[in-house]
């Protein structure tokens, strides 16, 4: 068996505030999550300094926008790069892609792009991008369907993986965490990785993500398989609920496990990918 350095790809999907109210249920408005939301992601940082692990942060454009704390800040933006995390787009204000048509989508990922680009003063390129709510699920290609999605295809191409990856590369990005399931892993006929593949499609680098929070399950799968890559995904503001796999408690369970392993374990971020094999 050959046996590999295993990756890690951790992504934050950091909201802000404009995120968090065009969530799936933003009639719960509550301002608390603002504070709350940046309060935890301040504290992440201090434990990702105490593992020196670097990892990605996808952050909605809009709050890298010049404006007002905490609707905005594009200062916090520049702190979490020059802390050696990739920044990557998160769309501009978290827009649910498959209700949009392609000139909303392409000025989403354009607008998002040049605001995050500035705030940390062009020393990365934005070049990936972390779809809200992981959405669209939709990949025809693949024999993937989602209900959730709310559009049928062919009435809304952004409604499907394979259109989206059309527009990324037009707007200059080069990597894309998609969320999917086929039929047949949908019925149980076929298992999925957990932590899914990543690979290069059509010349843009794909990170499949089925997994979202950390604890005892994914660090398990981590340690006892033997797959080159594997892709965690997790909300800041979930970070404070006890409930949540997202939480304090997991992320250093996770986080020390592996540390404190004696397998040949890295954090990389899906900047580090690009180009490889």
């Amino acid at each position: 068996m050959k046996i590999f350095r295993k990756k890690v790809v951790l992504i934050w999907d950091f909201d802000g505030p404009v995120g968090l109210i065009n969530s799936s249920l933003p009639y719960n408005f509550n301002y608390l999550n603002f504070e709350n939301e940046i309060a935890n992601l301040r504290n992440i940082l201090k434990i990702l300094d105490q593992f020196d692990v670097k990892c990605c942060f996808a952050i909605t454009g809009f709050s890298a926008e010049e404006g007002l704390f905490p609707y905005s800040f594009p200062e916090l933006v520049k702190e979490i790069h020059a802390r050696g995390h990739e920044v990557a787009s998160h769309s501009w204000r978290h827009e649910w892609i498959p209700l949009f048509e392609k000139k909303q989508v392409a000025k989403s990922l354009e607008r998002s792009k040049i605001a995050l680009e500035k705030a940390i003063e062009n020393r990365q390129e934005i070049v990936g991008f972390v779809p809200p709510h992981n959405r669209p699920m939709t990949w025809l290609r693949r024999g993937a369907f989602s209900l959730g999605d709310r559009r049928m295809f062919p009435f809304s191409r952004t409604g499907d993986n394979e259109y989206l990856i059309e527009l990324l590369k037009i707007q200059g990005y080069k990597w894309v965490r998609v969320s999917y399931h086929n039929t047949f892993q949908k019925l149980g006929f076929a298992k999925s990785n957990v932590t899914g593949r990543i690979f290069d499609y059509k010349g843009i680098l794909l990170l499949e993500n089925h997994h979202t929070g950390f604890g005892e399950k994914v660090t398990r799968h981590i340690l006892e398989t033997n797959f080159p890559t594997y892709t965690l995904s997790a909300h800041p503001l979930m970070f404070s609920f006890e409930n949540k796999k997202e939480n304090k408690k997991n992320l250093l369970y996770t986080l020390e496990y592996l540390h404190n392993s004696n397998q040949d374990i890295e954090f990389v971020r899906p900047i580090d990918l690009l180009g490889e094999d």
